[in-house]
């Protein structure tokens, strides 16, 4: 009697959310009437009402490191722009430039993030650049923004120490190793020293006490996260007990470099010294300078910590897999790397090395360090394409419509890279090159660009250039087909299997 019951109330519920939806849709397309636009092409569910099917299909591809794959097959389905269910409400994907133009730029007030990342991660990383908009993200973006200004970013002195702990590890004698490993925990050290002031102790081995957990604690908050945003309305699903755990150890973590950069800040405002300059180019320590609330810094430096997590190192990983698997552009590159001689490689002499360059920009095309991107629109609004028949008609976003964007796919788009869109042709990019408006987003675009973008392009370079100066063969012993592990980012599941050649002489 009583799975009767509930058997009547599941239909009841899913029959008045059935008649509701069709309320809504006739209401929206009047206003969409309205407003001169029309629909797009429409993701055929299997699942009409709530768009579960997209959902599992999505998680499915996630598992089996499809997630990429899985986006273009539905963009060479439906076009460059379509609309498909989230959870019962509206969705809409596109590649379109114009559209992603108004998203990223033109009518970037109208869309944001807060209502889709701000409630799942709160708990984890509270309020910032990351899960906020409008003023609270103004502030914290520019609390952020001096950090990385070139003074602040341009010693490579820490990066080659850490380097040569890793040139002292890996394999020299012409044996097959996976690179990729070594790269994350270098960045793993490297971004810790750049964000709390000292490195975490990936390469040496030696983590100090405090840090006992904390890397699978943030790893733990991070997924959960992400994890709490896929799941969406069913968010309640998730346990929390281990990840609130996993939250809280991260606060303490967090809190005693924010203890500590906050100390500095009061002994060098009550004697009137000058900065220390290896703490001015710590992020945590430059925003101290500007504010001494706790929660705040905390808050932008565990963020800053999810935004840098193996964005670098997965960039270096794919521009050595490239170089790798292509011998030739790898053996021009070096010739123009070793042509530099004694000159620094510093962030002068580094962007003067094109083929380098090509590289750098060639793999972030092919391998974009942020692959996908979401935004909610806060108001009714209008896309300017995609909708109609033939796709050139404006399609009306009322509020609440989740966007979502592939910027590997975009990258890849024939229409703008050519019959060799899926190849890796560092040569494309010679003369000058530049790619239209809004079809090379590897660090977003607008206002809310990565800012970290400089400090990644050039540490990528660096180190690539070092690596082809310090081994004169770099052998790819990669056998499988390629695959991306998406999280933020996308990095290679099967790593960077090489066997390196030590440079002589």
């Amino acid at each position: 009697m009583a799975v009767a019951s509930l058997l009547a109330l599941l239909v009841s519920f899913v029959a008045a959310f059935a008649a509701y939806r069709l309320y809504i849709n006739y209401t929206l397309r009047l206003t969409a009437q309205q407003r001169g636009c029309l629909p797009a092409a429409r993701y055929k569910h299997k699942d009409p009402v709530f768009g579960l099917d997209i959902f599992l299909r999505t998680g499915d591809a996630i598992s089996k490191n499809q997630f990429l794959v899985e986006h273009q097959r539905r963009y060479d389905t439906y076009g460059h722009t379509f609309e498909s269910l989230n959870f019962g409400s509206r969705g809409i994907s596109s590649i379109h430039p114009e559209n992603l133009r108004a998203i990223f730029s033109k009518d970037a007030a109208d869309w944001g993030v807060q209502p889709l990342r701000l409630h799942s991660m709160s708990p984890f990383c509270g309020e910032g650049f990351i899960t906020t908009d409008g003023s609270t993200w103004k502030a914290s973006h520019d609390l952020l923004k001096p950090g990385f200004h070139r003074s602040n970013i341009s010693d490579f002195g820490p990066l080659e120490e850490h380097l040569q702990i890793l040139l002292g590890q890996i394999p020299k004698d012409g044996s097959k190793f996976d690179l990729q490993p070594y790269i994350l925990r270098l960045y793993l050290d490297l971004n810790t020293l750049f964000l709390f002031g000292e490195p975490i102790g990936m390469l040496s081995g030696t983590l100090p006490s405090h840090a006992e957990g904390f890397l699978d604690a943030f790893q733990a908050g991070f997924n959960g996260c992400g994890l709490r945003i896929a799941l969406g309305p069913l968010s309640f699903l998730m346990p929390k007990g281990s990840w609130l755990k996993a939250c809280d150890k991260v606060h303490k973590f967090a809190d005693m470099y924010v203890d500590r950069a906050i100390e500095y800040r009061n002994e060098v405002s009550s004697v009137g010294a000058s900065q220390d300059k290896t703490k001015q180019r710590t992020l945590l320590f430059n925003m101290a300078q500007a504010t001494a609330d706790r929660t705040v810094l905390r808050n932008q430096v565990v963020q800053a910590m999810m935004a840098a997590t193996e964005t670098t190192a997965s960039l270096i990983s794919h521009a050595i897999r490239n170089l790798a698997s292509n011998p030739s552009i790898a053996a021009q590159v070096r010739a123009e790397v070793l042509a530099v001689g004694n000159k620094p490689l510093d962030f002068d002499q580094l962007p003067r090395i094109k083929s380098l360059q090509h590289v750098i920009t060639e793999t972030l095309r092919l391998y974009p360090v942020f692959p996908q991107n979401n935004r909610v629109a806060l108001k009714d609004t209008v896309l300017p394409a995609g909708g109609g028949p033939d796709g050139t008609a404006p399609v009306f976003a009322p509020a609440g419509t989740l966007f979502d964007t592939s910027f590997a796919t975009l990258h890849r788009d024939p229409e703008i890279w050519g019959p060799n869109a899926n190849e890796f042709c560092p040569s494309r990019w010679e003369n000058g090159y530049v790619p239209p408006p809004f079809t090379f987003m590897p660090f977003g675009a607008g206002p809310r660009q990565c800012l970290g973008q400089q400090k990644a392009t050039m540490e990528a370079s660096y180190i690539v250039a070092r690596i082809l100066q310090e081994f004169s063969g770099i052998k790819s012993e990669d056998e499988k087909p390629y695959q991306a592990q998406v999280a933020l980012t996308a990095k290679s599941a099967h790593g960077c299997p090489v066997s390196l050649t030590p440079a002589t002489g």
